[in-house]
């Protein structure tokens, strides 16, 4: 989600989760060692909190996205994600069921993915969830030799339809504590690794 929409609800949903794509600011430092959480960023929003998190991944970037773009079947390969169907799809739209451990239960979602491969872009949208909703985007970037990528993961955390008495704490901790699990498990997909 990967990985907290995937991950946290992917948040839960993963986080499934890996990403998203550079802000502008500092440039990329291709050569840093791999690093799920090279960037963390957090801020409140109406109803709960931004999360922004930058992965420098040892995968190519096309491979990351299809991976990410794969999300009828995230259930087989994104750590956490226990159901992943798709609901439907119209155009670039799909809109899945998706359900994954979160603060300790099993929550489901429905979720609309908008795919924009052309710009390695994803965009994620809760529609009915029993648990936290997470709305985000992931963008994903190559590096200049096409062996690594830069993914921006970022996710719109909030407490409606949450577990009565939940603070967004909780709920912050929980989209970050499933998102390296879920970005490795996308950098084993888009690597074509099993386990």
């Amino acid at each position: 989600m990967a990985w907290s929409r995937v991950a946290g609800l992917l948040s839960t949903a993963v986080a499934l989760a890996l990403l998203g794509g550079c802000s502008k600011g500092s440039p990329i430092d291709w050569s840093a060692k791999e690093n799920f959480l090279i960037v963390e960023k957090s801020e409140p929003i109406s109803g709960g909190a931004r999360l922004e998190m930058h992965s420098l991944v040892d995968a190519p970037a096309k491979a990351v996205y299809d991976a990410l773009a794969d999300v009828e079947n995230y259930s087989k390969f994104v750590d956490g994600v226990t159901e992943s169907a798709l609901v439907s799809s119209h155009d670039n739209i799909k809109i899945i069921q998706i359900a994954q451990t979160v603060i300790g239960r099993q929550a489901h979602a429905e979720v609309q993915w908008t795919l924009y491969p052309e710009q390695m872009k994803i965009e994620f949208r809760t529609l009915k969830s029993d648990a936290n909703y997470n709305d985000g985007t992931y963008t994903v970037t190559p590096s200049p030799d096409g062996k690594r990528s830069y993914v921006i993961s970022v996710y719109d955390v909030k407490e409606k339809g949450a577990p009565q008495n939940v603070p967004i704490g909780v709920l912050k901790t929980a989209t970050r504590d499933g998102f390296e699990k879920a970005a490795r498990s996308v950098k084993r997909r888009a690597l074509g690794q099993t386990g």
